[in-house]
């Protein structure tokens, strides 16, 4: 089986440009299935339509691209965007959110500093969530990011909170990994 060349070509090159990320919560960038391709708005502004087969590799090309103009982390962009696959996704190359809120946006550009907010848009958790799993109150984590003051103990809980549910979710793909090989071999 021959695989296709995947082709990013956009649209209208004057509406194609990289913008700087605002501060306001309501935007967020939007990917969208069109009859001549897909259409990326940010805010309500058209940013241009791409026509491609793999619009997972469009997003995570502009995102890089937006991660560096923006002056945040585009090596990591594919690595952040793993942590919000939709693995119930039946579309062939579509497996990434097509909707991005702006906190969101920020997280994976490698913009948003405050670890609390990053661990809960990585691991899909509510401040209550996090709070339960780390021992402290929710009162006093959401303290911490409305002040952008984050205690060493909260900081340190969180990153082994993490580091622990990394390696769970390491463990669960060896795991299945032996299975599949296991019933090979039977």
């Amino acid at each position: 089986m021959k695989v296709k060349t995947i082709k990013i070509l956009p649209a209208k090159k004057e509406n194609s440009q990289l913008f700087t990320i605002k501060d306001d919560t309501s935007c967020k960038l939007e990917l969208t299935s069109d009859v001549i391709g897909y259409v990326l708005t940010y805010c309500n502004q058209n940013l241009g339509t791409y026509e491609t087969n793999n619009p997972d590799l469009l997003l995570v090309k502009f995102l890089e691209a937006l991660a560096e103009f923006n002056k945040g982390d585009a090596q990591n962009v594919k690595k952040r965007l793993t942590h919000l696959i939709d693995k119930n996704s039946i579309i062939l190359n579509q497996q990434y959110p097509t909707t991005y809120k702006n906190n969101t946006l920020k997280y994976i550009l490698g913009l948003e500093n405050n670890i609390i907010k990053t661990a809960c848009i990585e691991q899909n958790l509510t401040y209550q969530q996090l709070a339960d799993a780390i021992g402290v109150s929710e009162s006093s984590l959401r303290s911490s990011v409305s002040t952008n003051k984050v205690s060493k103990q909260v900081e340190k809980s969180i990153k082994m909170y993490l580091k622990i549910a990394h390696l769970e979710k390491e463990l669960a793909e060896v795991n299945t990994i032996k299975r599949t090989l296991k019933s090979w071999l039977s």
